[in-house]
């Protein structure tokens, strides 16, 4: 004999967003990433930026570069694209709650906009402030409190009937992690036109991206297009952000004499 079990405010919450992106027809493409100078950059760094730091501002940055990726499908009142006029990052956090391990979506606005350091503290806040005082977090397990019906008439009307909103209360991309202890994930099951899975701790620089999207707003090649411009961008402008910070040249990753860093200032 076994017993019913409840489900948890937190499994609530992971059981709507599974049932919407359940809704979604869902496809991925992975690419090996090889970065072993910005992984020497970020040992360089103080305070260190998170790999999941890095990666959001430069998918920010591409999806701005490619305008598709800001969109979402809306099927009401008839089939179609809203295409939002920012980027907004919904990432998965994992904190604990109530004695319980849970999942929470934290929201960073506009972050192709906001410097590494910027989006490094909101996501410190995020990983360690407490969860009472998130005012995102406490909506979140208000919600889940909800009855089942309620929260699905909810999340149907966000989807369909108020687009405007749903880049805020959602995102315009998801962020999770993949490459768990080296076990990467084939897709990630998420809300949004995009989720990008990022291995949290790559063995110098290399790591799978695992990019998952609705295959009704984008296909597979401008899918893999997105993903090798992310990583341009970390090369490029995310590495030259990373050396100012670090107080050496980019190009070659050696000292700026103090003269050159008074000039640059």
């Amino acid at each position: 004999m076994g017993n019913r079990i409840a489900l948890s405010n937190g499994r609530r919450l992971v059981d709507d967003v599974i049932h919407m992106a359940s809704r979604m027809p869902l496809a991925s493409v992975a690419c090996d990433w090889d970065l072993p100078d910005i992984a020497k950059l970020r040992r360089m760094v103080r305070p260190r930026i998170s790999w999941n730091v890095l990666v959001m501002k430069a998918h920010a940055a591409a999806c701005a570069q490619m305008p598709r990726f800001q969109c979402g499908y809306v099927k009401f009142p008839w089939p179609h694209l809203y295409q939002h006029h920012q980027n907004v990052c919904m990432m998965t956090i994992s904190r604990e709650h109530m004695g319980e391990e849970r999942l929470l979506f934290a929201r960073f606005n506009e972050p192709d906009n906001l410097t590494l350091l910027e989006l490094q503290n909101q996501y410190d806040h995020f990983r360690k402030a407490p969860v009472n005082e998130i005012k995102q977090f406490r909506h979140q397990v208000r919600f889940a409190r909800w009855p089942g019906p309620l929260r699905k008439l909810a999340w149907w009307m966000l989807f369909n009937v108020w687009p405007r909103k749903r880049a805020f209360h959602m995102g315009t991309f998801g962020m999770s992690v993949s490459g768990y202890k080296g076990a990467y994930g084939a897709y990630h099951l998420g809300p949004n036109t995009t989720t990008i899975g990022v291995d949290p701790m790559p063995r110098k620089g290399k790591s799978r991206i695992v990019l998952t999207f609705d295959h009704r707003v984008v296909d597979g090649v401008p899918a893999t297009e997105l993903l090798f411009r992310v990583r341009h961008i970390l090369n490029t402008a995310i590495r030259v952000e990373l050396a100012a910070m670090a107080g050496v040249r980019p190009n070659n990753l050696e000292p700026i004499e103090p003269i050159e860093a008074n000039k640059a200032a």
